[in-house]
């Protein structure tokens, strides 16, 4: 994680961002890459960093596994409430 974030000495920034949150070693490894892909192009600031982490994070506690997903929610360009409750009604749709 430090690595990712550009910090050149550890901090307890990344078990403050994942506190409360439990994930397998799987999705530990999508959130990472999801992590690495939003913040290509980023500038090195830690708050701007820590904000996609936390969003991502908030997404995957939600359920979502997709990558692709998880990077738009990570920069804000998705609502992931929004897209929730669209599934849910398509959802309830198509079971009728």
């Amino acid at each position: 994680m430090r690595k990712r974030l550009g910090l050149k000495e550890a901090t307890a920034m990344p078990i403050r961002l994942i506190q409360g949150a439990s994930f397998d070693a799987e999705t530990t490894d999508l959130l990472g890459l999801a992590y690495d892909r939003a913040c290509e192009g980023l500038a090195p600031d830690v708050t701007v960093r820590e904000a996609v982490a936390k969003r991502i994070i908030v997404a995957a506690k939600g359920g979502e596994r997709d990558v692709e997903r998880l990077i738009k929610y990570g920069l804000g360009k998705d609502d992931m409430l929004a897209d929730a409750g669209a599934q849910r009604g398509q959802e309830r749709l198509a079971s009728q």
